[in-house]
């Protein structure tokens, strides 16, 4: 008689066959949804209507939960989607150097420490080098200004200051071009590795400088 007491009716085999099955179709529905869900998320417009309507589905919840009654797990639900709704904001993708280089059709982007031209002074940009022009950068690669190399007279790199230790150093970049006057944009580099990196950028605009230089016949 015991043994078939302890052994499970088939009605409630049958319900937690039915839950098992439920709960592995929603975490792969889940698992499905996340790749989903990060595309989504770099659309900042798309992501806060879901936002709203996320939400929105946790308010109804809590309010149905305190108006009506219901178990915690409704409770639980709905706090977690408010939460989510909340806090998660969307997380735009960012351009990488490399995307930079080719919307812009450069060559390679090299660091350009502190900037100062036109009256205008940006810390820690980046000139991306083209055939045919320099574009100076911000971190959020936004424009500041473009020297065209066809008009670029001169290109020098050399020690603009220091105050008796090499890691305190400033060295700088100067380029000089034509357009309509006389244009000077400054580059300064500071710390250890400041002659370094000066000297990379430099030397990388002169050898495409020089290339784009045109052919005197003699």
């Amino acid at each position: 008689m015991s043994d078939e007491t302890s052994q499970p009716t088939p009605a409630r085999e049958s319900a937690r066959t039915r839950a098992r099955r439920l709960a592995i179709a929603i975490l792969f529905s889940v698992i499905l949804l996340i790749p989903r869900l990060r595309r989504l998320r770099r659309h900042p417009k798309a992501w806060l209507v879901l936002r709203i309507v996320v939400a929105t589905a946790g308010v109804a919840l809590i309010w149905r939960f305190a108006r009506l009654g219901g178990g915690p797990a409704s409770l639980a639900v709905g706090l977690a989607l408010l939460i989510v709704g909340v806090v998660v904001r969307a997380r735009p993708e960012k351009k990488t150097v490399d995307d930079v280089a080719r919307e812009l059709d450069a060559l390679v982007v090299v660091n350009g420490g502190d900037f100062s031209g036109d009256g205008n002074q940006h810390s820690d940009v980046s000139i991306a080098v083209g055939t045919e022009r320099l574009v100076v950068l911000t971190r959020a690669h936004q424009r500041l200004a473009e020297i065209p190399l066809g008009a670029t007279r001169q290109i020098s790199t050399g020690l603009a200051g220091a105050n008796g230790h090499r890691s305190s150093a400033v060295w700088e970049l100067r380029i000089d071009w034509e357009s309509e006057g006389c244009e000077t944009a400054r580059f300064r580099f500071q710390g250890t590795f400041a002659e370094h990196l000066a000297r990379v950028a430099g030397q990388t605009i002169i050898s495409v400088w020089k290339k784009s230089l045109p052919v005197i016949p003699t």
